[in-house]
């Protein structure tokens, strides 16, 4: 196990080791500990926005790729936004692999080609915060969630809100549906 050393490492002599004494960054030194009783989500599924829409990240990418984005290897491993759904949720909406949706919050609307994952529950929905107008068109994550913040830590709650999905039902073949992710890879 590591343990926690002070940096710059000085060599001659070793390093202070930190937090011996336990400190904090407080008035009195103890750690204020409030425990707190989750209020559920702020803004919970509805008949109207019947899923739960989560965001996060995906491996390789950081943030909005302003540094990621060009990087062949991770382009290779995430070519492009996608939304994640059970494939029990996708069946009830008639949506394959790769069909098109329309991911609808009271603030909003954005579009990804659909993956189904088991991974994830039913009735939630993922999708990666990554891509934004630079990389590709109506793929922006932050454009269907609320501003709702925990009043006592005022950490915003970007990470749920509910919202709707409506199937794209677009009169085009696989090829055409094929050339769409291949242009969006390309951004």
């Amino acid at each position: 196990m590591a343990l926690p050393l002070q940096s710059p490492n000085p060599n001659p002599p070793p390093p202070k080791r930190l937090y011996t004494h336990h400190p904090f960054t407080t008035p009195h030194t103890p750690a204020r500990i409030i425990p707190c009783h989750s209020r559920g989500l702020a803004e919970p599924p509805n008949p109207d926005y019947p899923f739960v829409l989560t965001t996060g990240r995906l491996y390789g990418h950081w943030h909005t790729q302003t540094r990621t984005g060009r990087i062949e290897k991770i382009q290779k491993m995430h070519p492009y936004p996608l939304l994640e759904i059970h494939p029990r949720d996708a069946q009830k909406l008639g949506l394959q692999e790769h069909d098109w949706v329309e991911v609808r919050s009271p603030r909003g609307t954005a579009r990804f080609p659909v993956t189904m994952t088991r991974i994830i529950a039913p009735g939630t929905v993922f999708v990666p915060l990554h891509w934004g107008e630079l990389w590709a068109d109506q793929a922006e994550a932050n454009a269907l969630t609320h501003p709702v913040s925990c009043p006592d830590s005022r950490q915003p709650e970007l990470k749920a809100c509910a919202v709707q999905l409506v199937p794209l039902k677009v009169q085009q073949s696989l090829q055409n549906r094929d050339k769409d992710l291949r242009l969006l890879s390309n951004r």
